[in-house]
């Protein structure tokens, strides 16, 4: 009997998902083939559980029609299903290997229910700690849940990424309370955002500084030491974070206001901008585009144009022997920040007697850990974590 319209589209529709969920899939071991590697990653970070169960059903049914009809369509959806299977299923062990291997312990049951980011329910304390043309720059206090002593808790503030030029102190409401959840008195900074003829490095690194005067100033009041304190950010906001930790341990930070600044005891960034430059130049066919817009927005033009604006803002420029210590995770798989830019930094870095520790995610594209609950996201907190305590930042 021969099937309805409908049923041979929902066919045509689920054969088609499937391919591409098998090319896709061949995006994590081939990165460098325009759109596949890039998207590959990306997929597997937000759907790898469930793609790799829909691909098995998937393979099965797409088996099943072949075995009844000897179509051979069926037959070629079946192997793009199997390489999907098996290729989002070895990628995801590998990354919890990975993981593992770095001391973090991941919960599969959790990775099923990976969410975004956003908690609507979460009513952090919001000050405004400084103004730039105009606007107020607010931060964020997240007050520690269940104090783990009697004596204040270490401080962790954190600062978003965006491409200098977009997202909000808000980006990852969900890791900010999982660390105060564990005792810390979380901080979020916001900082003024670049645009199109609004270049912002030159103001950036001064106002932030003035985020720091004030939690040094006013952490006490909110249960927390201002004694011990780290940052920590992704992308531009791990160039941020660097920058203005290895600025004030140094004495090169100058604020915009009055008053002291922290001693920085320890920071983590998320495959980080540290070579501005480099993201100018990001070799990446699909994705360079969006390296060369941040950071001629961010500076106001090209290198060539402004090699000072791209030397300041660059994280090696401010590397000391007075840096805190420093940890550096980053995704095998970025197009949008290459990875030896990175690797190249931790090393100059432990040249100069800095205490640099450098985790890398197997098939992973930047922004692997968005998606809270999520095999890069559980990592990332855990690794974060057990760091801090390393360092004196155990609540």
């Amino acid at each position: 009997m021969a099937s309805s319209l409908p049923v041979r589209i929902l066919r045509k529709i689920a054969g088609i998902g499937l391919v591409l969920c098998g090319l896709f899939t061949l995006g994590l071991y081939l990165p460098s083939i325009p759109v596949l590697g890039e998207v590959g990653p990306l997929l597997m970070a937000r759907f790898g559980p469930w793609l790799s169960v829909l691909a098995a059903i998937g393979m099965v049914w797409a088996f099943l029609r072949w075995k009844r009809d000897r179509n051979r369509s069926a037959m070629i959806v079946c192997a793009f299903a199997l390489v999907a299977t098996i290729g989002m299923t070895y990628g995801q062990f590998r990354q919890i290997a990975a993981a593992k291997s770095y001391g973090a312990s991941i919960d599969l049951a959790q990775t099923f229910a990976a969410t975004s980011q956003a908690d609507a329910t979460l009513k952090p304390e919001t000050i405004t700690y400084a103004s730039h043309a105009g606007q107020g720059l607010p931060l964020d206090v997240y007050r520690p849940v269940a104090p783990q002593s009697a004596k204040p808790a270490p401080v962790f503030i954190y600062i978003h990424g965006g491409g200098w030029g977009a997202e909000t102190l808000r980006q990852r409401q969900a890791d900010l309370r999982w660390f105060s959840e564990r005792g810390y008195l979380v901080m979020s900074f916001e900082y003024p955002l670049a645009a199109e003829g609004k270049a912002t490095w030159n103001v950036t690194h001064p106002l932030l500084g003035c985020a720091l005067v004030w939690a040094n100033a006013n952490a006490a009041r909110f249960g927390g030491d201002p004694s011990r304190l780290a940052l920590w950010g992704e992308s531009a906001g791990g160039n941020l974070a660097i920058n203005i930790a290895y600025m004030a341990n140094a004495g090169t930070l100058k604020p915009a206001c009055e008053g002291s600044l922290p001693t920085i005891a320890a920071i983590a960034a998320l495959y980080p901008v540290v070579d501005p430059e480099r993201m100018y130049h990001n070799p990446a066919p699909l994705i360079n585009v969006f390296g060369r817009m941040m950071t001629t927005r961010y500076t106001g033009g090209t290198p060539a144009q402004y090699p000072d604006r791209y030397r300041t803002i660059g994280s090696a420029t401010h590397i000391t022997a007075k840096a805190p210590p420093t940890l550096l995770i980053i995704p095998e798989a970025d197009h949008l920040v290459v990875p030896q830019a990175a690797y190249a930094f931790a090393e100059k870095a432990s040249a100069a007697g800095i205490k640099a520790r450098l985790l890398r995610m197997p098939y992973a594209e930047h922004s692997f850990d968005l998606r809270s609950g999520g095999i890069g996201n559980q990592f990332v907190r855990q690794a974060m974590l057990g760091f801090l305590a390393e360092h004196g930042l155990k609540p």
